[in-house]
C-alpha cells in the first residue's frame, strides 16, 4: 500500500478530538498524514485541534458532513485515504490489518465494525460483512449491508472518479458513497475482523430517526434511476418496504407512503407477509394500512409468523 491519509471532519467536536488522537497515537501503523476539516463549529473545536497539533482546514460554513468529506478528499494528496469520525474509535491495529490488502488489486478495503453504547460499552449493533460477497458482488451485499466510513480504505481516485459524496445527503452519505463505488466496478477486499467501534450517544445528530430514514428513502429513490443498478430494483423494493416500516413506527406516515409508492413501482406486493389475514387485507385496504395491522400484530405476539 502507498501512502494513507487520515481525514477527520468536524462540528462541535471539542470534546472528542484528545480521546481520538489517543487512539490515533496508539496506532502499530501510522498514518501519513492527518488532516482534519472544521465544519462551521460552534465550539473550541479549531483551538482544541490546533493544541494537539491536528492540521485542520478553516474558516469554513457548516455545510454539512458531505461536504466536509468532499473538501477534505480534495486537500488530500496521497493515494489512499481513510475517514474517521472524531466521536469514534479505532483498533491499535487498524492499519496494521488494512494496509496489506491495499495493493495494486483493490480500490477499497474495508473491516468489520461494532456500534456500542457511548456510556455503557454496551453492544447496539454488530456490523458483519462477507469477504466473498464483497469480492464478487459488492454492490448488492452493500445494499442490505451499509457501510461505514469508518470501516474503510480508499483509493483517491476511485473516490474521485464517482464524485465523492452525495451533498444532498444529510446522512447514509457513507453508505451511499460505499455502494456507488461498488457499483462503479470498484475492486472490494474485506478483513472480517472488528476494527473500528461507532459510540452512539443519544444527543448526537445520527439519532434524528426521521431525517435518517428520509435519508436512506432519498438515497434508495436515486438507485432507481442509475442504469448500473437495474438488476439490483427487487432489492431496492425490499430496502423500501423496510423503511416505510421505520418510518411508520416514528410517526412519518407522508414517508411511509413514499417508501411503499417506491416498493410497489418496483414491483413488490407490500407489506411482504406469510400471515393469511394479512395477506387478504393487503388486496383491498391501502399497503399502508396492511402495514399498521402487521406492526400491530407484531408487537402483540413477536413471534408470530407476519
Amino acid at each position: 500500500m502507498k501512502n494513507c491519509t487520515l481525514l477527520v471532519p468536524c462540528y462541535n467536536a471539542a470534546r472528542y478530538l484528545p480521546r481520538l488522537m489517543e487512539y490515533v497515537r496508539a496506532l502499530e501503523t501510522p498514518f501519513d498524514r492527518i488532516l482534519a476539516y472544521d465544519d462551521g463549529s460552534t465550539d473550541d473545536t479549531v483551538p482544541v485541534a490546533r493544541s494537539l497539533d491536528l492540521e485542520i482546514i478553516t474558516p469554513n460554513k457548516n455545510g454539512g458532513v458531505s461536504v466536509a468529506r468532499n473538501r477534505l478528499a480534495s486537500a488530500a494528496s496521497t493515494e489512499w485515504i481513510h475517514f474517521h469520525d472524531a466521536d469514534d474509535r479505532i483498533h491499535p491495529a487498524f492499519l496494521t490489518r488494512l494496509a496489506p490488502l491495499a495493493d495494486a488489486s483493490a480500490d477499497a478495503v474495508s473491516c468489520d465494525a461494532d456500534w456500542i453504547g457511548e456510556t455503557d460499552g454496551a453492544l447496539h449493533v454488530a456490523w458483519r460483512y462477507d469477504p466473498a460477497a464483497l469480492a464478487t458482488d459488492p454492490a448488492a451485499h452493500l445494499l442490505t449491508r451499509p457501510l461505514g466510513l469508518n470501516s474503510s480504505l480508499i483509493r483517491r481516485s476511485a473516490w474521485l472518479g464517482v464524485g465523492g459524496c452525495d451533498e444532498t445527503l444529510a446522512m447514509w452519505e457513507d453508505a451511499d458513497i460505499h455502494f456507488r463505488l461498488a457499483l462503479s466496478g470498484a475492486r472490494w477486499r474485506h478483513h472480517a475482523e472488528v476494527l473500528t467501534w461507532s459510540l452512539r450517544d443519544s444527543s448526537s445528530f445520527s439519532h434524528n430517526y426521521r431525517r435518517n430514514w428520509r435519508c436512506r428513502l432519498q438515497a434508495l429513490e436515486k438507485y432507481t434511476t442509475l442504469a448500473a443498478a437495474t438488476h439490483l430494483r427487487p432489492v431496492i423494493a425490499a430496502e423500501a418496504e423496510t423503511v416505510a416500516g421505520h418510518l411508520l413506527s416514528l410517526g412519518d406516515r407522508a414517508g411511509t407512503r413514499s417508501a411503499l409508492a417506491l416498493a410497489s413501482r418496483l414491483g413488490r406486493i407490500v407489506p411482504t407477509t406469510r400471515n393469511p389475514l394479512l395477506r387478504a387485507a393487503r388486496v383491498v385496504l391501502p399497503p399502508i394500512f396492511t402495514l399498521a395491522l402487521q406492526q400491530r400484530l407484531r408487537r402483540a405476539a413477536p413471534t408470530a409468523h407476519t
